[in-house]
């Protein structure tokens, strides 16, 4: 798929596994965006391809053209209905004036998904995002019948202020507090705090890149129910209705 807009760039999707740390069985995949120049001699990093959509205002073409491809992959397989699909959304993209709801439903309806578990995840590309701005964005997507998620929980602007402005029904624990967390008291304290704060009002929490084991065995312990990484597996392409599941790997 070639996005006209951006130049003669090829789109890509990815998804990385998002596991049950108790059963190490498959939770659910994030859907990550890829792009290579047409020759497949330069591949775009992400963050930079969002950048130069944004400065030139074709941020929410690229945001939905890489959700559509990533929606015609999964109903090309015959993974398990249960499973949550996490998309994540530009939330300047609200700025848009071709914003409108429904986009995201409408695909889904038209590549029969409609059952589909999907999660909005709401990042903290948008130096703006405030109280103003989540009222405006995350009815579009509530309205659908769609959980919200906020990233990186713990960096940059996903503050403990805006988890409570955005009362998301997951939280993804950045990987700078998952990283050593297993040897970090500072860290360890803070993720018992979280853990206990989201068993309290009933969210979700995953945390993000975990490598080691005893990263892993660490937020085991202390009841962090899933979790994404390399360690349980890397982004890839997902597997066709004629081909086998792969394996999530487990510690």
């Amino acid at each position: 798929m070639t996005d006209l807009l951006l130049g003669d760039v090829v789109l890509d999707v990815v998804f990385q596994p998002i596991v049950d740390l108790e059963t190490f069985g498959p939770f659910g995949y994030e859907v990550l965006g890829r792009a290579t120049s047409a020759d497949g001699a330069h591949v775009h990093r992400p963050d930079h391809l969002l950048e130069q959509a944004h400065a030139q205002g074709t941020l929410l073409r690229l945001d939905r053209a890489w959700r559509a491809l990533a929606i015609s992959r999964i109903a090309a397989t015959a993974l398990s209905p249960h499973l949550h699909w996490f998309f994540n959304v530009d939330t300047r993209c609200i700025d848009d004036p071709e914003l409108t709801s429904g986009f995201t439903r409408a695909a889904l309806e038209a590549a029969g998904l409609g059952d589909l578990r999907v999660v909005i995840e709401l990042g903290e590309r948008d130096p703006l995002l405030d109280r103003a701005r989540l009222a405006r964005l995350v009815p579009r997507y509530a309205q659908q019948g769609f959980s919200i998620a906020l990233d990186d929980l713990g960096a940059g602007h996903a503050s403990l202020n805006r988890l409570v402005e955005l009362r998301p029904d997951v939280a993804k624990l950045d990987m700078a507090l998952v990283r050593g967390i297993d040897r970090d008291a500072y860290r360890l304290a803070l993720l018992k705090s979280l853990v206990r704060f989201a068993d309290e009002v009933g969210m979700c929490l995953v945390a993000e890149g975990i490598e080691t084991p005893s990263e892993l065995e660490a937020l085991r312990r202390q009841g962090v129910r899933f979790g994404q990484g390399f360690l349980l597996g890397r982004p890839r392409a997902l597997p066709r209705m004629s081909e086998r599941p792969q394996a999530i790997a487990a510690a």
